[in-house]
């Protein structure tokens, strides 16, 4: 038991570790724009966004349609709880999984990287067990300009997928119905 627990807190070590440097390091490409990835594997569901900066409320202060450091960096609470709020796994009864380890990183063009933003990219984790099964997902995060108004969200577990589209009138979707996610 005691070996199980401690393979699974070195393995979120990792995994967070791993997400940090990529964050850290993130550049335009890391993920287009409007689409995003779940991936289930070792107890996790690992989420990885790219959400317009237009979705999130009161943090863009110049109104420049674009996020610069300081911006985020004076708004990180807010942006992350409209992330907490607005992107949830929700168990079989409803009840949202909490986002763990949830990291942010502006997407600025390769050639100019000080340049603010219209991109964010978020990461987290959702803790996923062996017992569940017929798991939702709920995205509410459209931007203003109509080609915000939709994400493409792929779902991956032992080699399946499962694609997902995103909109106002459809921010819910079941993932992998009637299945249940066994690691």
């Amino acid at each position: 038991m005691m070996v199980r627990y401690l393979y699974r807190a070195v393995s979120q070590v990792v995994t967070a570790f791993c997400l940090l440097m990529a964050v850290t390091t993130v550049s335009a490409h890391l993920m287009v724009e409007q689409h995003g990835t779940v991936n289930f594997a070792n107890g996790g569901a690992f989420l990885v966004l790219s959400v317009p900066v237009s979705a999130f409320n009161g943090v863009d202060d110049d109104d420049d349609g674009a996020l610069s450091a300081k911006e985020l960096s004076r708004h990180t609470s807010e942006v992350e709880q409209q992330i907490h709020a607005s992107v949830q796994l929700l168990d079989e009864s409803g009840e949202p999984l909490p986002l763990q380890g949830l990291l942010m990183s502006l997407v600025s063009p390769d050639h100019a990287p000080t340049t603010p933003a219209s991109q964010l990219i978020a990461l987290g984790r959702f803790p996923v067990d062996d017992a569940m099964s017929s798991l939702g997902l709920r995205v509410a995060l459209q931007g203003e300009a109509p080609e915000e108004q939709h994400f493409s969200i792929t779902a991956t577990r032992d080699g399946q997928s499962h694609e997902m589209v995103f909109t106002p009138d459809r921010e819910y979707h079941t993932v992998f119905p009637n299945e249940k996610f066994v690691e």
